[in-house]
């Protein structure tokens, strides 16, 4: 079993520390991992935290750091609750052209077959009226 070594900071020595922290899941008492949380921390005296505030979240003051919103790409959302959109953003943009086709083909060619399907009642009431 291999096991990482985990880097150790001297807090007299090092104000900042950052990393992936992982999270855990304890269900029937079994440990698993969840996801990891990417994190920053850094270590103020009393008047250095006095002198550079921090909101809570992404409340003013909004600094030390500044917390931008998140960039959510467009696949990020329910595909059961709005299943066209997923048709849009996963299939509809790489295969427009080729469904577009396909369509106009499938269209021609129950034209063509009703035509010929249709064509001999035609003719023959075109001979005896």
């Amino acid at each position: 079993w291999y096991q990482r070594r985990v880097r150790e900071a001297v807090v007299s020595t090092q104000s900042t520390g950052s990393g992936f922290w992982p999270v855990y899941s304890d269900v029937m008492g079994t440990r698993e991992l969840t996801g990891k949380v990417e994190m920053e921390l850094e270590i103020l005296t009393e008047e250095e935290s006095v002198g550079r505030p921090a909101g809570l979240a992404r409340n003013e003051p909004n600094s030390n750091p500044e917390l931008l919103p998140p960039e959510r790409p467009d696949t990020s959302f329910n595909w059961f609750t709005n299943p066209w959109k997923v048709f849009k953003v996963l299939i509809w943009r790489r295969y427009k052209w080729q469904i577009l086709i396909g369509v106009i083909l499938i269209l021609l060619i129950i034209f063509v077959v009703l035509m010929f399907y249709s064509a001999p009642e035609a003719i023959n009431a075109a001979i005896w009226t």
